[in-house]
C-alpha cells in the first residue's frame, strides 16, 4: 500500500504543479480595455486547465482513497462537494469551505467555456475570475500541501 499511496502523492504534487502554472499564467495576462480577444482567450484556456488540474486531483483522490467517483449526471459537483468533507477513518476534508466556493464558480466557467461555441468571452466576468482564482490559489496550494502531508504520514504508518 505504501507505494501506491507514494504514487498518488506524486501524481497530486504533478497536478498541483500544473494548477500553480496556470494560476501564474493568468497572472500574466493582461484583459484590459484595449487588450483585443487574444488575451481573452488566453484566460480562459487557463482558467479552463486549472480547473481541469484540482479536478484531477480530486477524481485520483475518490478513486484511490475514497472508493471510487459520485455516479450521476451531477458527479462533477457530488465531486467537489465531497472534497469539502471530512472522512472519518479516511481523510480529511480537501477543500475548505471558502475554497469549495471558488472552485464551484470556475467549474461553472469551465463548462460554459466548454459548451458556449459561438458567445464572445466576457473580459469582464474573466477578470472577476482571474482575480479570484489568483486570489484564492495560496490558500487552495496551501490545502493540497495539508493533503500531501496527511498521505505521507499515512504512508509511514502502515
Amino acid at each position: 500500500m505504501n507505494a501506491l499511496v507514494q504514487r498518488l502523492r506524486a501524481e497530486l504534487r504533478f497536478d498541483r504543479d500544473a494548477f500553480a502554472k496556470r494560476v501564474a499564467e493568468l497572472g500574466s495576462v493582461d484583459l484590459g480595455p484595449a487588450s483585443g480577444p487574444a488575451p481573452h482567450a488566453q484566460a480562459a484556456v487557463a482558467l479552463h486547465h486549472a480547473y481541469g488540474s484540482i479536478e484531477a486531483i480530486m477524481t485520483r483522490l475518490a478513486r484511490q482513497l475514497d472508493g471510487d467517483l459520485p455516479a450521476g449526471a451531477d458527479w462533477h459537483q457530488s465531486l467537489l462537494h465531497v472534497m469539502g468533507l471530512a472522512i472519518e477513518g479516511v481523510r480529511p476534508a480537501v477543500f475548505s469551505p471558502e475554497s469549495v466556493r471558488v472552485l464551484r464558480e470556475l467549474m461553472s466557467f469551465r463548462h460554459f467555456f466548454r459548451h458556449a461555441y459561438a458567445v464572445d468571452l466576457d473580459a469582464g466576468r474573466l477578470d472577476t475570475l482571474r482575480r479570484r482564482l489568483i486570489t484564492a490559489a495560496p490558500r487552495l496550494l496551501a490545502e493540497i500541501d495539508t493533503l500531501d502531508r496527511f498521505l505521507s504520514v499515512a504512508a509511514h504508518d502502515e
